[in-house]
């Protein structure tokens, strides 16, 4: 046989056991090793034919010549059959690369998961602009799963079923909301020839994928995940923040723990795959089902506060409430609340001033410079800027700002500042977008020339004058410190210092007016 021909029917045999074996996600190594005791890595002719078949299910054909094909470039003189290097062959397995770091790898070829068939202009644009969103939309209300209702149906597990198991199977709230004709261009749009290429399947996967897989609310978890890859790398992103809770987020807590309502059963009957979250209708109804229609008013205000940025129908992370308003008094999480309470109204009066002074006294002990000090330290520290502490509220900070047995100063200083909630952080970015860099940076200049002091809290209040705001702006966002480019957060965090004891109504018009027009 031409050597040419050999490499062309080796080629073909591999490319249609590629396919399969993507689209499958098989790895064809197991099935040889069960030949392979002893791990030589090479078979017989038949035990190769059996492991080839059960990897591919008899689903891809190999004619002789190309079977002969493999044998002849795959076998060693003792006609046993090298099936690792098959493997990596079909597969375009690179091994040994430290030992060759010169190799081109193959791009990945595996196709897409979702297949979808082009319509008509006018059926695609129907088809994406209203049908799609209408499935979405129910999906996502009535917490479907639609490749669930297929299961029954798909004992291959392929993620297809014929078109009269697809019209049964189809949800209850689809076929009340879909027309005919709607279904039948489900059908057309995720139809696929069967392996025999006699009738039409259907890919519900692709539907699944299309329908529940594309929400936020349907596809992320319950947020933890999230939150550990947005962590920087930084040892002060490390540290999760301590939200400040409202006056308004005050007195729900404070009712729940009189009444000592359990909310997260509540919300997880409106939520079937506990995903977290809910619509903020739903949030309101059952926060007045619970007893707390004499805050109807302020519910929506409630709601606005832990609606998650993460999801393009503002959906609203009950999960984060329920943790915030059934936590015990006992709790670190709420001791660290009060004792922030009480650290943020001292140096909110003593003024930025205070705030550097105390990363100083930190930035003394600090001898590595890594943003770490000992317990010890940090308590001399606190004692010699007027701050007492108990052991436990000790312990309680070291619980929550300990690393490598050390405690984290800058992330505690960051904390004394404060957080800014959702509907507060909006108005904020919204008044200084002028200054916000795309590096995450602020320019610092610019912020300087367009803030009016005299709208300043503290300075409204009487404890600064126009020129002391001035520079406690300078100093609360800096904080002084050498070689710190400040950054958007750090503006956030120091409108969170000064504002913590005023109004929302109070907070936005400050704001507002603080920059000149």
């Amino acid at each position: 046989m031409d050597p040419s021909d050999v490499g062309e029917l080796i080629e073909s045999a591999c490319s249609k056991i590629r396919k399969y074996v993507q689209q499958k996600r098989v790895r064809l190594d197991p099935f040889f090793e069960a030949y392979d005791r002893l791990r030589h890595r090479t078979i017989t002719r038949t035990q190769f034919v059996r492991a080839l078949n059960a990897a591919v299910k008899n689903q891809v054909y190999i004619s002789p010549e190309e079977e002969e094909a493999l044998f002849s470039s795959f076998s060693r003189p003792d006609n046993m059959i090298n099936y690792r290097d098959f493997c990596d062959f079909c597969m375009q397995v690179k091994r040994d690369l430290e030992k060759q770091p010169w190799v081109e790898l193959a791009e990945e070829q595996a196709p897409s998961r979702i297949r979808h068939n082009e319509l008509s202009d006018k059926d695609e644009i129907y088809f994406h602009k209203s049908l799609l969103p209408k499935l979405q939309h129910i999906s996502r209300e009535q917490g479907l799963v639609v490749k669930n209702h297929f299961l029954d149906f798909d004992f291959n597990r392929n993620g297809r079923v014929t078109k009269g198991q697809f019209l049964r199977g189809l949800p209850d709230k689809f076929q009340v909301a879909c027309s005919n004709q709607d279904v039948d261009l489900l059908v057309q749009k995720y139809g696929v020839q069967d392996m025999f290429g006699v009738a039409v399947d259907v890919d519900y996967h692709s539907l699944h994928l299309d329908v529940s897989g594309s929400d936020p609310a349907l596809s992320l978890p319950d947020g933890l995940t999230l939150r550990a890859i947005e962590q920087a790398e930084s040892n002060v992103d490390a540290v999760p923040r301590i939200p400040v809770l409202s006056q308004l987020e005050r007195r729900v807590r404070q009712i729940c723990r009189d009444k000592k309502l359990l909310l997260l059963p509540f919300f997880q009957d409106f939520d079937k795959r506990r995903t977290g979250y809910c619509t903020s209708k739903i949030f309101t109804r059952v926060l007045a089902s619970l007893g707390l229609d004499t805050i109807a008013e302020e519910l929506d205000i409630l709601a606005s506060i832990y609606q998650s940025d993460k999801h393009k129908d503002q959906w609203v992370d009950y999960k984060a409430f329920c943790e915030e308003m059934t936590s015990s008094p006992s709790a670190v999480r709420s001791q660290l609340q009060e004792l922030f309470d009480a650290l943020r109204r001292e140096f909110c009066a003593r003024g930025a001033a205070g705030l550097v002074g105390l990363l100083n006294s930190f930035e003394s002990k600090d001898v590595s410079r890594k943003g770490l000090i000992s317990l010890a330290n940090f308590s001399d520290s606190l004692r010699a800027c007027g701050v007492s502490l108990s052991s436990d509220e000790l312990d309680a900070l070291f619980a929550h700002f300990g690393q490598q047995g050390m405690l984290n100063y800058l992330a505690f200083v960051r904390e004394v500042r404060g957080s800014l909630r959702r509907n507060r952080r909006v108005v904020v970015e919204e008044v200084f977008s002028f200054c916000f860099l795309n590096t995450g940076l602020i320019d610092m200049q610019r912020l300087f020339d367009e803030f009016d002091a005299s709208f300043h809290p503290r300075c409204m209040d009487g404890s600064l004058t126009y020129q002391d705001a001035q520079l406690d702006l300078e100093d609360g966002v800096s904080l002084r410190r050498a070689g710190y480019a400040p950054t958007k957060e750090d503006l956030l965090d120091y409108w969170a210092m000064i504002s913590f004891n005023i109004t929302d109504e109070q907070f936005e018009f400050c704001v507002r007016r603080s920059r000149r027009l």
